[in-house]
């Protein structure tokens, strides 16, 4: 009966089909696999499969279900403590920062998952995986989706080499998203075969699908990096510099042209503005990060400096062209762009938490010390003069 069983069990995964994808150059041994029971088919519920083999030179692998990192189902592998055995890691996906672990997923290694001189393989059976663990009632993977939206990633550095399956992990060196066709990554399951002893990975049909690579759809660790250099120094050129110097002048009593040179220099330095939003709202957009406070006070920032400071300047200088007096869009003018310049100093700030968050905060790449610093010794300078310059 046992040999019988186990006959069943080879002919059924002779007829296994695997969706398979390569997304990395760099790594081109680097594999994900997918494949469904025909079971879960029938059901629209159960265990589906999932298989990561990737080179050991790398730190650790991730394979996530979603289009993007908010949001997804990510099972995270490392080497355990031992370096001879694999840590499966479920997480949560919150943004683009480091997902944290969670004991909602019913995912669990398979004993024919293992670590040789080269190569780690994990092979995964995951029971609640056609839902999202965080809110199974609002997003759903069908298991017969014709494109069913896959993440990754990879860290390339010395192993982990912990049993802890909530290891803190360092940000991706590499990341994507790819579709899968699970329609035709199907296979048979063989009866009275229990499903934690199935390994459908070890024989797949000559009928499995092409390999599909995985492009990116988010920016790399570089492009960041050189999008937040340049958001950043848009903005604090902006709320630093340009704002203040073209400003104070005149509560000052220093001689200004306001037709001719503050009203053109504010709205130049808006126009800087509006280009450090726009670097920014992508950021935020792609890597999920609009629902923090940095971009939200951003927005909101921008949105009066543009709808409401030129008109309010505006009328003041009407006003005074006809009266030679202050009006209240003076007073007003000047108390609400003072305020901008302080609240946008301040974001800043949480900007830089933001940039940091998830990588090691300030002193890492995206959070350099010395711009802190910088930052902190002029917002401040800034932040006096305001203060005392005039009323």
């Amino acid at each position: 009966m046992r040999a019988f069983r186990l006959l069943q069990t080879v002919l059924g995964l002779a007829t296994a089909n695997i969706a398979t994808f390569a997304p990395s150059t760099t790594h081109p041994n680097l594999t994900y696999s997918v494949t469904v029971p025909d079971t879960t088919t029938q059901h629209n519920a159960g265990p589906i499969y999932l298989q990561i083999r990737a080179p050991r030179t790398l730190q650790w692998v991730a394979l996530g279900q979603g289009s993007r990192m908010a949001g997804a189902n990510i099972l995270v592998v490392y080497t355990d403590a031992s370096g001879t055995n694999l840590t499966l890691s479920p997480r949560l996906g919150r943004g683009h920062i480091e997902p944290q672990y969670t004991d909602l997923a019913n995912a669990t290694l398979l004993p024919s998952s293992r670590v040789t001189d080269d190569t780690i393989e994990a092979n995964i059976q995951c029971t609640n995986c056609l839902a999202s663990w965080l809110s199974a009632s609002e997003t759903s993977y069908p298991p017969t989706s014709t494109a069913a939206p896959f993440i990754w990633a990879y860290h390339t550095g010395r192993a982990l080499n912990s049993s802890s399956v909530q290891e803190p992990i360092t940000i991706h060196s590499e990341m994507g998203s790819t579709t899968l066709d699970l329609s035709q990554a199907q296979f048979s399951l063989p009866e009275n075969t229990t499903t934690t002893d199935l390994n459908p990975f070890a024989l797949t049909s000559t009928q499995s699908p092409a390999p599909q690579t995985g492009k990116s759809t988010l920016p790399s660790p570089a492009k960041t990096r050189a999008l937040l250099i340049v958001h950043g120094t848009l903005m604090a050129t902006a709320f630093l510099l340009c704002f203040p110097l073209f400003a104070l002048p005149i509560p000052l009593g220093v001689k200004y042209n306001i037709a001719t040179r503050h009203a053109p220099l504010q709205l130049f330095t808006l126009a800087l503005v509006i280009t450090g939003l726009g670097t920014g709202v992508y950021l935020a957009t792609t890597v999920s990060t609009l629902q923090h406070a940095h971009p939200v006070i951003g927005l909101i920032l921008v949105g009066v400096l543009v709808l409401f400071q030129p008109l309010a300047g505006y009328l003041q200088h009407r006003h005074w062209k006809r009266e030679a007096a202050k009006s209240v869009f003076g007073y007003v003018h000047r108390w609400v762009g003072r305020g901008a310049i302080v609240l946008g100093m301040v974001n800043g700030g949480l900007g830089f938490g933001l940039a940091g968050r998830g990588m090691g905060g300030v002193g890492s790449r995206n959070v350099p010390v010395a711009a802190v610093v910088v930052y902190s010794v002029v917002a401040g300078v800034v932040f006096v003069v305001c203060l005392v310059g005039g009323g």
